[in-house]
């Protein structure tokens, strides 16, 4: 049976590589690749994966929060047992796989499988989550966390779109979601939900680097995030204040950025070699600044990541530490802003062993190796087993230049498809 399923990925490919380039097509800004978090590119997006799905002759739709839910045909109202899931939207100027990649899996194994006849006893539902990149509203899993009943309605009265500056609640009357149906209510029993799946392109080089097509994820590295930083000086006259009476805003905080850098290096040599550090956002007001003036305001972001809580914590407190000090240093005052993030998590040892038999089954070569933030977390900290397989990616991801090749989404999701044949025959309860 393993060679049919093989066989009929094949077959199937060529119909996946024509959607990924019809999207890809559809949702490009001319430079790379912007699914809006509930806006109208994203929603695009979703609707060509309903219509896709729709031509393999399964059932799909929206859920009530506004996600893609797709199942075998008169499966829809049963309690899932198994779930594959991913995300559709992009960061702004992104690449095409990520996210998308996960979910066009789920699809193709739903499909193969329903073309064999291999339905699993398990139900098995297909996820398109959306906004689960954090830079649209400063958060991430927002899709997933509405499914789950892990986001409140003031919450998403709260959270706003750096670029619309509209609620988030406000987003989701836009693609239909009612405010009465946000809460802590999940859409579906979660009692009866035994594995998750998600399919996932890497986001690093590690991958590449080792020569593997996919790899199989061990944790989850959780992250400590302040979107919105600030550091408040006063602006003045470049050639007519001294150092010692100036209030520089950007020479504090590349001071910052500095000594996290070297801190971080210091961790690392320690044995914490999955911490990792990163200030994506540093600019100055271009509204007040000028090549004449000593900054009085910076905008920053802070985004700590680690597979241990403790690292994490570490990391953060040294940064607390070093603004304390910096800020008595050059008369300034730093405003880190909301915090957000999620707790590192462990994944599904033996849903993993599992997935990591498949693949010797079908000789596709995997590397055990932690990754970074999905989906995948909202579930596992639910405590319901999760697994991630994730597909080499040349180029890194959150950019224009993110590459995957076919051939290895095509072995990734042959391990995909027959992990799930493996799962649901499984006497796992």
């Amino acid at each position: 049976m393993h060679n049919e399923l093989l066989e009929a990925v094949d077959r199937l490919m060529p119909l996946l590589a024509d959607l990924f380039a019809q999207i890809g097509e559809r949702t490009s800004d001319g430079v790379g690749i912007s699914r809006d978090a509930y806006g109208d590119v994203e929603t695009a997006a979703s609707e060509m994966v309903i219509d896709f799905a729709r031509a393999q002759g399964l059932e799909a739709k929206y859920d009530r929060v506004g996600n893609v839910n797709v199942t075998a045909p008169g499966c829809f109202d049963d309690s899932p047992e198994l779930l594959i899931g991913s995300h559709i939207d992009s960061v702004p100027r992104g690449g095409n796989y990520d996210g998308l990649a996960g979910v066009i899996a789920g699809i193709g194994t739903l499909s193969v499988l329903q073309e064999l006849g291999l339905a699993p006893r398990k139900t098995l539902r297909v996820l398109g989550f959306r906004g689960e990149e954090s830079p649209w509203f400063g958060t991430a899993y927002l899709g997933s966390k509405l499914f789950t009943g892990q986001l409140s309605r003031s919450e998403a009265e709260s959270l706003r779109r750096f670029d619309s500056r509209k609620t988030l609640l406000e987003h989701l009357a836009h693609v239909g979601v009612l405010a009465s149906d946000i809460g802590d209510r999940p859409i579906v029993p979660l009692d009866r939900v035994r594995v998750y799946l998600e399919l996932h392109i890497e986001q690093g080089p590690l991958l590449e680097e080792l020569g593997r097509p996919a790899g199989i994820a061990t944790a989850i590295r959780g992250n400590i995030r302040h979107p919105f930083a600030k550091c408040f000086g006063r602006y003045a006259h470049s050639a007519g204040v001294p150092r010692h009476l100036r209030c520089d805003a950007l020479m504090a905080t590349v001071k910052l950025i500095a000594g996290a850098d070297e801190h971080w290096r210091k961790e690392i040599e320690a044995g914490h070699d999955d911490l990792v550090f990163t200030c994506g956002i540093f600019q100055t007001d271009s509204a007040h600044q000028s090549m004449t003036k000593v900054p009085g305001e910076i905008t920053f972001s802070l985004n700590i990541g680690s597979i241990s809580d403790s690292v994490m914590e570490a990391m953060h407190r040294f940064l607390v530490s070093k603004a304390e000090a910096l800020a008595r240093e050059h008369n300034v005052r730093f405003d880190f802003g909301k915090r957000v993030g999620t707790g590192a998590l462990a994944l599904d040892s033996e849903i993993a062993g599992i997935v990591g038999r498949t693949a010797q089954n079908i000789a596709v070569e995997t590397h055990a190796m932690p990754t970074v933030g999905h989906d995948a977390a909202m579930f596992a900290r639910l405590g319901i087993p999760a697994a991630i397989i994730l597909v080499r990616n040349a180029n890194g991801s959150h950019n224009p230049d993110e590459h995957m090749e076919m051939d290895d989404f095509g072995l990734s999701l042959k391990l995909l498809a027959s992990s799930v044949v493996e799962i649901a025959t499984s006497n796992r309860q």
